[in-house]
């Protein structure tokens, strides 16, 4: 049976009561995040795309430069000889220009209209920007995917260790029957050894698990950025549901912001083709100035000034914007395909994950019955011993089988919630 002919996946099951020492996996992806040294990156994108946006915010303010020079020039203009000669003869001294000159100028220059070009940029820096922070985002998406594997790890181990430790204690519970029926005669030594053998063994095999614990507790300690208590409990996850009909991956999100980008990389070629108008003043005080007859009259400095409108028009954008123009529509075409790349290997991966589910699902709907069933078929076993139907090798069996069924129970009672917080990463829910 299939538990996905709708949109939606949930799980009924039971969360652990919280407690005062508790720790949640919603608190993890939480501390992952802030713990994560590329958090301070948004610090720093958002930064320098301010001062970008500021900068290009300020195309419409004046220009001013203040410019000096001081030349000698090996020729100058100068009047014919015949009219010097002419102007001396009625007393008026030309000598000409001074072959020194020299100039300290004030220059303003207002830009009437840009052709759009400073709205333009503004949108690129915000573009630019979304794709940086989406960039980021999707980083930071990734570390849920890591807290789910060491978590749900953390809580399959430690409930194979309680598994153990009932074992454990059913071992120690018939060792001491065993040890009775030895001293009455009707058992041999070697039934003691056999149980002291398991029950060593499982000892190991617990030693094991609680290093593998506190490795993966470690781990998990330096991803949140805090120290991980071995008696800290981790609380079973609550049931989620899944909608996968909203998909709110980052991704996706990143390729439209990279698709708006190419959007603003068009409009540039549009405005870098557009004529541009400035208003400009230039006032300055040397010499020559603007009268040249009295500067070679009277050869001193003055006050000049200049206003006016330029005009300007750069059509060598046209040159290549052929080109250009198939270039950023090779680049919306690449960005389109890696979308529809993506969207076809989180269409396999939703298969995977609800078919998982759903085996999960199957599994476990047994998984109680068998675990009933084993430990009825466990206590059935001890009262045979106790009656010498049996030998401790195959009540040994029972025992272990009994272990097995409840080590698989909770196997597949974790792995469905895993499945369920994977399905709920894969959609960014």
């Amino acid at each position: 049976m299939r538990f996905y002919r709708n949109i939606l996946v949930t799980v009924f099951l039971v969360a652990a009561a919280p407690s005062m020492s508790a720790i949640s996996i919603e608190e993890c992806y939480r501390l992952v995040r802030e713990n994560y040294p590329l958090i301070k990156q948004y610090e720093l994108t958002e930064a320098t795309s301010m001062y970008s946006f500021e900068n290009a915010a300020m195309g419409y303010l004046p220009r001013i430069s203040l410019s000096g020079q001081a030349v000698y020039q090996s020729d100058v203009t100068e009047f014919p000889a015949a009219f010097s000669d002419l102007m001396k003869m009625v007393g008026i001294d030309m000598a000409g220009m001074s072959h020194d000159q020299y100039k300290v100028q004030l220059e303003i220059s207002q830009t009437i209209w840009d052709g759009g070009y400073s709205k333009v940029q503004r949108e690129a820096v915000k573009a630019q920007q979304e794709v940086s922070e989406l960039t980021l985002d999707k980083d930071m998406d990734a570390l849920e995917s890591r807290v789910n594997q060491m978590y749900f790890g953390i809580l399959l181990m430690e409930m194979n260790l309680q598994t153990n430790l009932r074992m454990d204690t059913l071992l120690t519970a018939n060792l001491s029957a065993v040890e009775s029926a030895v001293k009455n005669g009707t058992a041999l030594q070697s039934d003691i050894d056999n149980i002291t053998v398991e029950r060593l063994s499982l000892r190991q095999q617990r030693r094991q698990m609680e290093m593998s614990i506190r490795s993966y507790k470690d781990m998990l300690a330096l991803m949140i950025g805090r120290k991980v208590e071995d008696d800290e409990i981790f609380e079973i996850p609550e049931p989620r549901i899944v909608d996968t009909s909203r998909n709110l991956r980052t991704e996706l999100m990143l390729f439209d912001a990279r698709l708006k980008e190419i959007d603003t990389r068009k409009k540039m070629l549009d405005v870098a083709v557009m004529p541009k108008f400035a208003f400009f003043a230039q006032g300055w005080y040397g010499k020559p100035g603007l009268n040249i007859f009295d500067d070679m009259v009277y050869n001193r400095m003055s006050w000049n000034g200049v206003l006016g409108i330029t005009f300007k028009w750069d059509i060598s954008g046209f040159y290549t914007r052929k080109n250009d123009l198939r270039s950023i529509e090779a680049s919306r075409r690449s960005v389109e395909l890696q979308r529809d790349v993506f969207e076809w290997n989180l269409g396999i991966q939703n298969v995977q994950i609800q078919n998982e589910i759903d085996r999960m699902y199957d599994l476990k709907a047994s998984d109680d019955e068998i675990v009933r069933l084993r430990e009825s078929v466990r206590k059935t076993s001890e009262s045979k011993y106790r009656n010498g139907m049996i030998t401790v090798n195959e009540l040994l069996g029972d025992i272990v089988s009994e272990n097995n069924a409840v080590t698989e129970r909770s196997r597949h009672h974790l792995e469905l919630l895993k499945n369920i917080y994977d399905l709920k990463i894969l959609y960014n829910q």
